[in-house]
């Protein structure tokens, strides 16, 4: 070749180098210099190739040859190792990267003795690899034997027809069953042992269920998850109840992060990064509610609104020294509406408000426990409206006690009057019946009230006796345990304490004082006219024998759409405590429009107050609390050092004019014939549990039987 064609060549290969670098195609430009190089390498070679023997010649040409690959893989490994790294490790991060997803699992809620109300249940769906799982020859036995054991629902031909559909589309997924249990899975494994499927051709996918305890009886304070609304997020969250106001603490949390598999993605390699995760599970709430507590209250409420046929009916139970709501009850004849009336829903509550206004009238030394108020024939004119009373016996002079024994309407209207508009407002704020009691549940309702210069006339009078003042049973419940506790006002909740999986516990509710409401003597004033009632007037269904029980049944007149009120239908309520030395139990009773078969059974005294003695009667057979009178026998007797021992023998006494037991013998160790000799003509009921001999009894031997009407007898088999 002639010298001036090679330098032209050569020339031509540096000005394309050249330009490759200028236009930045470095590949390419890496490439060309090279060939530069080579090209200069061949031409020195030529030079002498002439002067070569044929075997020297054929060596040089392979020499040429080899160099020429040698040259072409360095250049390759120029471009992949600097020119284009980064990309090349961009691509070989995201072939063996892995984004890992945690998801932590939500917090439990529980009632204040662990019992779990709502926690999580793991379920799975059985996956398949369409693409794998006929390739092995006992793919198909393995899935016949599923069908045979009933681990699939399908029709197993359909199945197999579907996964050979995805097969030829080349899909990977594929679900089989879905929800399987715990149980199930375990068994469905040793299924995949015994076939010897261990390539992935079937694999499992975890789904978190929430599940909940007697959901019929908690739903209304427990609550729900569900998808929040106009969202797509796959996470469900608290929509209602303890589930959504305490959503920031049940939720798991959820995390993604980066780290190195091999292909098949089932090992991690060795230049993989451990991470230190925190802990992604919600916390546990514990609430307040007892299930026991809260189980005899909804059986009792269910049967009493089955009975009664009311439209609705409500109950809650609050600790008045503390705050702390003990059990809870709704039914409603509309299944169909999610919420809690005891805090979302407002009621004229009618009589048991009196209460309440007589406490202030006390506190405010308008009046006294003494006071005496004419009530003439029953009815009273106020600003051209007459109001009566709801019984017509209720006529005269009467006491203070009486005007709440006897639920006269005229006389609360009287003691009403020694009230300005602006006293009564105060006072009406300071028991919390103008506000929101901030309670740890969803969307309380505040009350709806106008100021006290805009009331007309009558206002000041009819909500002396609970009309005209709607509120939420919450509120009221809230303002009347104020009365009886020795007059501070607390604010209610239902959340004790959040735990974590340590049993660490990051938040604990403490009793509020909000405000003192009326003085301790005021108090203990209304805890005996309160007594009195239950005793002597409206609420004596509520009396249960041998405990001191006080309470004020309601019977309110539910207010009309197109104004005025309903004839005929009626919110019935009773609300009490006990035991009234030492309240520990307030209870609010309603049933809304109650279908009784005629006025007189429509009344809180008929429907709601014995509803409240049933629930008092099991509570205190469940906290084995014992009647007043039995606890006066045994401190007076223990006294004076004279306590009688479980195991000693009781003489039995009798009193001659009612020939009844006076104090409780000990039966331990007789049998049934015996006990029922020791009874006979007596007028106890006995109630035997077991078989056997006497193991233990209630009440204990030397308890006082005077005012009790059951004797529980526990027997045990003599071994």
């Amino acid at each position: 070749m002639p010298m001036f064609l090679k330098v032209i060549l050569l020339l031509i290969n540096l000005f394309i180098t050249i330009y490759l670098f200028l236009i930045q195609s470095f590949s390419l430009a890496v490439l060309s210099s090279l060939i530069c190089c080579y090209q200069i390498y061949i031409y020195i070679c030529l030079k002498e190739f002439e002067n070569y023997n044929c075997f020297n010649k054929r060596s040089k040409v392979l020499s040429m040859i080899c160099n020429l690959i040698i040259l072409l893989i360095i250049a390759r490994f120029i471009d992949v190792q600097m020119i284009k790294s980064s990309s090349y490790k961009k691509e070989i991060n995201r072939q063996i990267n892995g984004v890992i997803k945690k998801q932590g699992k939500r917090g439990n809620i529980l009632d204040v003795e662990g019992k779990q109300l709502a926690y999580n249940k793991n379920t799975y769906n059985i996956i398949v690899d369409p693409t794998r799982i006929f390739n092995t020859e006992n793919g198909e036995l393995f899935l016949e034997e599923m069908k045979k054991q009933r681990f699939l629902n399908g029709d197993i031909k359909k199945i197999k027809k579907s996964i050979k559909y995805y097969k030829d589309k080349g899909s990977k997924y594929r679900v089989i069953e879905k929800k399987i249990s715990e149980t199930n899975k375990i068994a469905v494994e040793d299924l995949l042992k015994k076939y010897k499927l261990r390539k992935n051709e079937v694999f499992f996918e975890t789904i978190n269920e929430r599940e909940y305890y007697r959901r019929s009886i908690y739903q209304y304070i427990v609550g729900n998850i569900g998808y929040p609304p106009n969202t797509k997020g796959t996470t469900k969250v608290g929509v209602f109840g303890i589930e959504k106001e305490y959503e920031k603490y049940l939720k798991g949390k959820r995390i993604e992060f980066h780290d190195t598999f091999t292909k098949k993605r089932d090992i991690k390699l060795p230049t993989s990064k451990d991470k230190i995760l925190k802990e992604l599970n919600g916390k546990d709430v514990y609430l307040t509610i007892n299930d026991e507590i809260n189980y005899i209250l909804d059986d009792e409420m269910e049967k009493a609104f089955k009975k009664t046929r009311a439209e609705e009916a409500y109950a809650i139970i609050m600790n008045p020294k503390n705050g702390k709501i003990l059990g809870s009850s709704y039914f409603s004849k509309n299944k169909k509406i999610l919420r809690n009336p005891l805090f979302q829903d407002q009621f004229e509550l009618g009589s048991i408000v009196k209460p309440i206004i007589v406490a202030a009238g006390l506190e405010e030394r308008v009046i006294t426990e003494n006071s005496k108020f004419d009530v003439g024939d029953g009815r009273i004119v106020k600003y051209r409206h007459t109001i009566k009373e709801a019984s017509r016996s209720v006529r005269g002079i009467l006491t203070v006690s009486d005007i709440l024994k006897r639920s006269s309407n005229v006389g609360m209207v009287l003691i009403g009057d020694l009230f300005t508009n602006e006293k009564f407002e105060y006072y009406l704020r300071r028991f919390g019946l103008l506000d929101k009691t901030k309670i740890d549940f969803p969307n309380e309702l505040k009350p709806y009230s106008i100021p006290y210069k805009k009331w007309d006339g009558l206002k000041r009078s009819t909500m002396s006796f609970g009309q005209g003042i709607a509120n939420t049973p919450i509120q009221f419940m809230a303002a009347f345990s104020s009365i009886i506790n020795g007059g501070i006002l607390y604010k209610p909740y239902l959340v004790e304490k959040i735990v974590d999986k340590n049993g660490v516990i990051i938040r604990r509710n403490l009793p509020l004082e909000v405000r003192r409401t009326v003085s301790t003597e005021v108090s203990e004033k209304i805890k005996k006219i309160l007594e009195n009632t239950v005793n002597e007037g409206t609420g004596k269904r509520a009396i249960l024998n041998g405990y001191r029980i006080g309470g004020k049944t309601g019977t309110g007149q539910l207010p009309s759409p197109s104004g005025g009120y309903y004839k005929n239908e009626y919110l019935s309520t009773f609300a009490g405590f006990f035991p009234v030395q030492n309240p520990e139990y307030a209870i609010l009773v309603m049933f809304l429009k109650a279908e009784g078969a005629n006025i007189n059974y429509k009344y809180g005294g008929s429907i709601a107050a014995p509803v409240f003695g049933e629930v008092v009667s099991r509570i205190t057979q469940n906290k084995k609390m014992l009647p007043n009178e039995v606890k006066k026998f045994q401190n007076k007797r223990s006294n004076k050092k004279e306590a009688l021992e479980e195991d000693t023998e009781v003489i039995l006494k009798v009193n001659p004019n009612e020939n009844q037991f006076e104090i409780m013998p000990n039966l331990i160790g007789k049998n049934t014939k015996e006990v029922f000799n020791v009874f006979k003509n007596s007028k106890y009921k006995i109630e035997i549990e077991g078989r056997g001999v006497v193991k233990e009894h209630f009440p204990k031997a030397g308890s006082n039987l005077k005012y009790l009407e059951t004797i529980k007898i526990i027997l045990e088999e003599d071994r």
